[in-house]
């Protein structure tokens, strides 16, 4: 299999999408109601804070990736700016942070 700088960040950035949602749901929720669920505000600045903000067309591109393996659910918005509201981590995406289960499109940074 042909690796790319560009495949490499992108299965990165899917595993440090599914790791920021992962743990954030361990502690105190940001959604009372919804423990697996992140606003897109919280999970860009999330990104900034790990040096990994990415372009919108990168960032959605990867969340439409983890939607369609169903790993996450996207609250899309439908006013025309392409944008979403939330995300939330489903059971498949709990199984593939904690290690259960792999993908090979999801790259996860070593754990310490």
């Amino acid at each position: 299999m042909l690796r790319t700088p560009n495949a490499d960040r992108a299965r990165m950035l899917r595993g440090i999408i599914l790791n920021c949602l992962h743990v954030a749901s361990q502690g105190q929720a940001l959604y009372p109601d919804y423990s697996n669920k992140m606003g897109r505000d919280v999970l860009l600045m999330t990104l900034e804070k790990l040096a990994s903000l990415t372009s919108n067309e990168e960032l959605h591109a990867t969340l439409n990736y983890l939607q369609g393996k169903q790993y996450i659910e996207v609250a899309w918005l439908n006013d025309g700016t392409g944008s979403f509201a939330s995300i939330e981590l489903l059971v498949a995406g709990i199984d593939l942070a904690e290690g259960t289960t792999q993908d090979p499109g999801v790259t996860f940074r070593l754990r310490r």
